[in-house]
């Protein structure tokens, strides 16, 4: 969930494996991993969180996203499937 909308929805396996929503991407590389190297950095999502009693038009992430055009801050994405029992809000195929 991201600005109080599921963004993505999947089974855990197939999420870890395949995140398709840049918000999904952008947890996910932002976790420490006792598997990475030593000293390895994060990599934080850019921006602030939007203030949910003012979600701007469009996608909710879209402030943050590095794959926003002009779609995402007018059109409010739909969460459609992208694979078997996986669905993602994004107007930009991630995967």
């Amino acid at each position: 969930m991201y600005g109080g909308r599921i963004v993505e929805q999947a089974g855990a396996a197939e999420l870890y494996a395949r995140p398709r929503h840049p918000y999904t991407r952008g947890l996910l590389a932002s976790i420490p991993r006792l598997d990475g190297a030593a000293g390895e950095r994060l990599v934080p999502i850019r921006g602030q969180p939007p203030d949910l009693a003012r979600l701007p038009p469009g996608c909710a992430f879209a402030p943050r996203c590095e794959r926003a055009d002009a779609i995402c801050t007018a059109e409010r994405p739909l969460l459609r499937e992208v694979g078997a029992r996986h669905s993602s809000a994004c107007h930009h195929d991630a995967g």
